[in-house]
């Protein structure tokens, strides 16, 4: 079973707060921690409204089964101060918690539930949880959450876990359907760490690759191996893989690609893969579809974690799909205005109170390189080599100048009309109609 993770130190010191809870535990990293007592002292209560009229000793007895694996879940310098007893009852109360606030609804009792914590708790503190069940170093064993929910509702594994990701899916994307893509269907759903490894696969899901536009004249690009099938003239050119370990690309905006007739739209694909650099018919310009997030005051947590959990060096995690999606974020989104643009194109859900925020969150993530892979490589020399192409400049340049306000297009068909009028009569005064009999 894989180790419940602790953020690399060089994470931490740029931000510790980030990785630690405000109001909850969950599992022995923080367990005890004086600022978090009012919720732990909610914990039992917690307890008894997940077990409902059962006896809480038989799901302390089926924890203990467990002990021996859950508790090497965890580094020993954190377990050995807990007897199994006291672990099997920590383990049992921080999942209940879990699984109180986002779990099964059985029998369309969650709204009930949550109007007793936020009676017990206030709701700060209640909305706050969501934010602590994010954190990498604040974890329980998933293993722990199947089997109370097995015991308490008799649910089977698969459909725990797919509810579960059907849940998380309609929270980052506010999907009331909460229909999820899978590449790998079942492999997708087995053996997940934590819920923190739920939270991640559920904005990453999706295929790799796109099954149309594949041909010479498409730039299908995808978040996973970013490109690696994207536009076929760069990948297939031999001179590509020299130039891209020399090259230096620049910081391309939204405002900036658009002057130059890349345009945005949003993905139709709910994921961070739902990533589609598309050329028109023609070539002479290009839609970039990104995908529909909210952006939020937890945000900036999340994917700190979440990287923090990519990074990991007991993993041997190499899909860094989150890591990259932050990279390209970062490059897009420069200034306010980028965040306007993709405000109106529906990609960006800000529930921060100014789009200066936005610009500010990405600056703050860190992706510690995640923008040398090779992949992304691939990916800006697409861009770039639309961006210093004179012809499709020109092109852009022209729409712009005169087909992004009506004004000017009026202004320019009229003039042509009259030139053209210029032209015919001037034609007419030099050949003048034969005369009729």
């Amino acid at each position: 079973m894989p180790l419940m993770q602790m953020v690399p130190m060089l994470m931490k010191e740029e931000n510790k707060e980030d990785y630690e809870p405000k109001v909850v535990s969950f599992g022995p990293y923080h367990h005890g921690n004086e600022k978090l007592k009012f919720v732990e002292d909610f914990k039992p209560t917690a307890v008894q409204m997940f077990i409902g009229d059962m006896n809480e000793d038989v799901f302390i007895a089926a924890i203990l089964r467990e002990i021996e694996n859950v508790k090497k879940c965890y580094l020993e310098e954190f377990t050995c101060r807990y007897t199994d007893i006291q672990f099997a009852h920590m383990m049992l109360r921080d999942a209940c918690v879990i699984l109180n606030y986002f779990g099964p609804n059985i029998d369309d009792k969650s709204y009930k539930v949550a109007e007793t914590i936020n009676h017990h708790l206030g709701i700060a503190v209640y909305s706050s949880i969501k934010r602590d069940m994010y954190l990498l170093e604040n974890q329980i064993p998933f293993l722990i959450l199947e089997m109370l929910v097995d015991l308490r509702y008799k649910t089977p594994r698969h459909s725990f876990i797919k509810a579960m990701e059907r849940d998380s899916f309609k929270m980052f994307f506010n999907d009331k359907k909460g229909m999820i893509e899978h590449a790998e269907a079942e492999d997708d759903r087995k053996n997940p760490a934590h819920l923190l490894e739920i939270f991640r696969r559920v904005i990453v899901t999706g295929p790799d690759h796109d099954p149309i536009l594949k041909s010479y004249y498409s730039c299908v690009c995808n978040i996973n191996n970013l490109l690696s099938c994207c536009c076929c003239r760069c990948k297939d050119d031999p001179t590509t893989s020299n130039r891209k370990e020399s090259r230096v690309y620049l910081l391309r905006s939204v405002t900036d690609l658009k002057s130059k007739g890349i345009h945005f739209r949003a993905s139709q694909m709910q994921s961070l893969k739902g990533i589609r650099l598309r050329p028109s018919k023609f070539g002479l310009s290009a839609e970039l579809q990104l995908p529909c997030l909210y952006v939020d005051m937890d945000t900036r947590v999340f994917f700190k974690n979440v990287m923090a959990y990519e990074f990991s060096p007991h993993l041997n995690y190499f899909d860094h799909s989150v890591a990259v999606y932050v990279t390209l974020m970062k490059r897009f989104v420069a200034s306010k205005e980028d965040v306007k643009e993709l405000r109106d194109k529906g990609i960006i859900i800000n529930q921060l109170e100014s789009d200066e925020q936005v610009v500010q969150l990405y600056k703050d993530l860190n992706t510690y390189g995640a923008h040398n892979n090779s992949t992304v490589w691939v990916f800006w020399d697409c861009m770039e080599s639309h961006f210093n192409s004179n012809a499709k400049l020109w092109i852009a340049d022209f729409k712009t100048k005169y087909f992004d306000n009506p004004w000017t297009t009026i202004t320019l068909a009229g003039s042509i009309f009259f030139l053209f009028m210029d032209i015919v009569q001037t034609y007419f005064a030099a050949v003048p109609p034969a005369s009729t009999k």
